[in-house]
């Protein structure tokens, strides 16, 4: 089955959320992959950091390195897996499939430096829950320089992020709502960004994906404080949860979702 290019409508048969559709590759093109599969890379380290979606993230690291390379274009590849296809394999069908930029893409295929030994160790780490605050800086930083990010929003994540454990509430309601910005705009079929809007709601943090949010301000962890959490809030976690175990089985499959 992962032998598929000659197969008519094989978009129907991804499991990827983000890449089962012509519809939702064309629009992407390869700045955008790079930079999703950045902000996925950094969206597991907050989802590992958290009691209630470290096991989506362990799960998800797990399966997207399974297979210990991305060479290879798979039916049942994680969106993270997919984006990573992508941008080590020029080749990729999954490659083809996305908006194409000759001139831009050959120039940013040679400034990508993806090192498949630093995506393994950190994706090893994170399903085996021993990620370290040191080892998610110094690793997204270098991931940051491999793929070439420059948006400066993205930028603003990842140092906000690294520091996760040691963030107020307010400044994890501004990181959220930022990523769920730019996941709105780039990747609407993302699969952790599913997660990454229940962990929010689960919090209480008011999460408002449409409103303006200044990256530095962010990043210093300015920004209007939570209101205070109402008696919904407080079984939001619960309902967040519960929609996390769905769509973990979807992901999964049954039987792997404990």
């Amino acid at each position: 089955m992962e032998d598929f290019e000659h197969l008519q409508g094989w978009e129907l048969l991804v499991e990827s959320r983000q890449y089962r559709s012509a519809g939702s590759t064309g629009q992407l093109n390869l700045r955008n992959v790079a930079d999703f599969a950045f902000l996925d890379l950094v969206s597991l380290f907050i989802l590992n950091n958290e009691y209630e979606t470290a096991p989506v993230s362990k799960r998800y690291a797990d399966k997207t390195i399974g297979f210990r390379s991305f060479a290879r274009a798979r039916l049942s590849g994680t969106d993270l897996y997919t984006s990573l296809n992508i941008l080590t394999n020029p080749d990729s069908i999954f490659s083809r499939k996305i908006h194409q930029n000759p001139e831009m893409d050959l120039a940013l295929r040679q400034k990508l430096k993806l090192n498949n030994q630093a995506l393994k160790r950190y994706l090893d780490l994170l399903a085996d829950g021993k990620m370290s605050r040191e080892d998610a800086a110094v690793l997204l930083l270098r991931f940051e320089k491999q793929l070439n990010i420059t948006d400066s929003k993205l930028k603003s994540i990842r140092r906000l992020a690294q520091d996760w454990a040691g963030l107020t509430d307010m400044q994890k309601e501004l990181v959220l709502t930022r990523m769920l910005q730019y996941y709105k705009k780039f990747a609407k079929r993302s699969e952790l960004a599913v997660f990454i809007e229940d962990l929010g709601l689960g919090k209480g943090y008011k999460l408002n994906p449409n409103a303006p949010v200044d990256a530095e301000l962010a990043n210093l962890g300015y920004g209007e404080k939570p209101a205070e959490k109402s008696w919904v809030k407080v079984l939001a976690p619960l309902a967040a949860g519960y929609a996390g175990y769905k769509l973990g089985r979807h992901l999964f499959g049954p039987g792997r979702d404990k």
